[in-house]
């Protein structure tokens, strides 16, 4: 009776929500389904990490563990201020307290806000040795309540984080692709010692899913054996 309860009281609020940002509502959505696609995040780490067999692995936002328990690395670092990984903080403090390290595969899952994405990823670049890779995941809400800042629903949520993705796209020195898996993860590799993430926020920071919706076709979205030859170097014509 209790779960009931609680089940309908999430269905009251989300109804409520919906009717507060219905000016934020966009009728076209992506048809994704995750379910049926075979392919994970935990497939892409994997992929990643086999490029450095012996590096090192560092994964921003841990939870219960469900991706940093498969990843095969002998050296791996969990930063989650809740639970999971290795070190109980926020990825900001981490990064703060250390700034000398240097990892070959970086994953960012942390707290899916535009802000803290943005930070997660300069933060990485940073701690990044040289040849390495950033994964991040929650990149590719398929609707406007999946991506809705603040959070509408119960259901899965990717924040829009997303916004990266566009920055990404305007940065020199910094390729990337846009898997469409597993609510959607971007792999990121500098190509120059020097790439930075280029900042749109005062161009896009306070856009909803609709701007994603309309500027799709400008991202490098890809299914997985693409990204597995990209990722590898084995892409036809290469």
């Amino acid at each position: 009776m209790a779960g009931k309860a609680r089940s309908l009281r999430s269905m009251i609020r989300e109804a409520r929500l919906k009717r507060r940002f219905q000016a934020d509502r966009v009728e076209g959505r992506f048809e994704y389904d995750w379910a049926a696609i075979p392919h994970t995040r935990a497939a892409v780490v994997g992929l990643l990490m086999s490029r450095a067999p012996t590096g090192r692995y560092l994964e921003i936002g841990c939870a219960g563990n469900e991706l940093f328990d498969t990843v095969m690395a002998t050296d791996k670092t969990g930063v989650d201020p809740a639970r999971g990984g290795t070190h109980r903080m926020t990825s900001d403090a981490f990064f703060a307290a250390h700034p000398s390290e240097r990892f070959d595969v970086i994953f960012v899952d942390g707290l899916h806000l535009y802000d803290q994405v943005r930070r997660d990823v300069v933060n990485a670049l940073a701690a990044l040795k040289p040849g390495g890779w950033i994964a991040i995941h929650d990149m590719l809400p398929r609707d406007w309540i999946e991506e809705h800042v603040p959070q509408i629903s119960t259901r899965a949520w990717t924040g829009d984080g997303w916004k990266v993705a566009f920055e990404l796209l305007a940065s020199p020195g910094l390729e990337f692709r846009l898997i469409a898996i597993d609510h959607g993860v971007v792999v990121v590799r500098p190509v120059r010692a020097d790439a930075s993430l280029t900042d749109l926020g005062p161009e896009i920071g306070a856009a909803r899913f609709g701007y994603l919706h309309e500027n799709f076709a400008r991202l490098p979205v890809v299914d997985y054996a693409a990204a597995r030859d990209w990722i590898l170097g084995t892409e036809p014509g290469r």
